[in-house]
């Protein structure tokens, strides 16, 4: 075997690894590696009943909007901000978007999404898999409101109101107790009073000196 052949093997089989570790169909991993079913069960040791699991083609984005809630673009927005990050900073995809999940879920004690899930984002915002032979579905912007980066269905006119779900999340905080559990307000330290404090205190300790 031709050995730049075989260094792509290995790396295959890392990345389905890795990629079965944090639950990912068939499917997706062999979009990613190019490694089948069967292959997988060549390769690997499964525990009685749990092989790997067989999969179907994506949903369609269109139906994935519709179905979506708030929390869920919120996170898919999240994710795809951290893979956008990683992206350079990988030779391969897949790598990029394994460590673009693990952050994701260290990030996010409840999360939303699946890896399966955000293999779809990723692919229909940025078309990189082989399956995704159309327009890219999403795009991902900046709020001229609150200027986070957010996913959004392309449209003639940008509306970051109707779009952004962090605007969303912002207008509903106070008054939705589901968000309140999901986001918990967490007090942030008084910078400016610790800083004045902090003067007071030294300003004090040179005049004793």
């Amino acid at each position: 075997m031709d050995s730049r052949l075989a260094t792509r093997h290995v790396q295959a089989l890392d990345i389905a690894r890795r990629a079965l570790l944090v639950g990912a169909r068939t499917s997706t991993v062999a979009f990613l590696t190019g490694l089948d079913r069967w292959a997988l069960r060549r390769y690997f040791i499964f525990d009685a009943g749990d092989g790997p699991k067989p999969g179907k083609r994506p949903d369609s984005p269109e139906r994935f909007v519709k179905n979506a809630t708030l929390f869920t673009m919120i996170d898919a927005s999240v994710v795809y901000a951290i893979y956008q990050d990683h992206r350079d900073r990988f030779h391969h995809p897949a790598e990029a978007l394994l460590a673009a999940y693990d952050l994701y879920l260290r990030r996010r004690v409840s999360h939303e999404l699946s890896f399966d899930r955000v293999f779809y984002i990723v692919s229909w915002t940025d078309r990189r898999w082989t399956w995704s032979g159309r327009d890219a579905v999403f795009q991902f912007r900046s709020c001229a409101h609150c200027h986070c980066r957010y996913l959004a269905v392309p449209a003639v006119v940008p509306n970051h109101a109707r779009d952004c779900p962090f605007c969303k999340l912002t207008v509903r905080y106070r008054r939705d107790p589901r968000v309140l559990r999901r986001f918990p307000h967490r007090e942030l330290p008084a910078v400016a009073a610790l800083l004045a404090d902090r003067v007071t205190s030294s300003s004090r300790a040179d005049d004793v000196g």
